[in-house]
């Protein structure tokens, strides 16, 4: 699955016909936002942000047609390739919000041990097209 530039944009164009008084993109990038950005928001903001990412990993699946999968038995590895050289720690990518869209929509039963077997993060570098991949392996 390719969450890239394409997907975003297309979410915020349902987006704005849902919400036309909205001014401001409800996703900017095609990757998650850093835990040192929304770590240090006050709740109120971290549970905003947590929202629209779970909203629009939802709209998403849906999309694709991927909604209640139930998924059980799996690995995921996210690919996260940026859109500058800036070093990042790979734990910063942790895909949090991605994983409650994917267990709010029924792609996955859950994200807890028993069911995501392993969570794999790798950062990489693509200056024309920033996105995130992820390979989920089912057991």
């Amino acid at each position: 699955m390719i969450l890239d530039g394409g997907v975003v944009e297309k979410y915020n164009k349902y987006y704005f016909s849902k919400h036309p008084r909205a001014r401001k993109k409800a996703i900017e990038h095609a990757y998650h936002p850093s835990i040192n950005i929304w770590m240090v928001l006050p709740r109120i903001q971290m549970n905003a942000l947590k929202q629209k990412w779970k909203d629009f990993i939802f709209w998403w699946i849906n999309d694709l047609g991927l909604q209640n999968e139930h998924l059980d038995n799996f690995e995921m590895i996210f690919t996260t390739y940026m859109p500058t050289k800036r070093r990042i720690d790979c734990d910063n990518t942790v895909p949090k919000f991605i994983l409650d869209g994917f267990s709010e929509s029924g792609f996955i039963v859950d994200d807890d041990g028993s069911h995501l077997r392993s969570l794999t993060l790798k950062t990489s570098y693509d200056k024309n097209n920033p996105r995130t991949e992820i390979e989920v392996i089912i057991h």
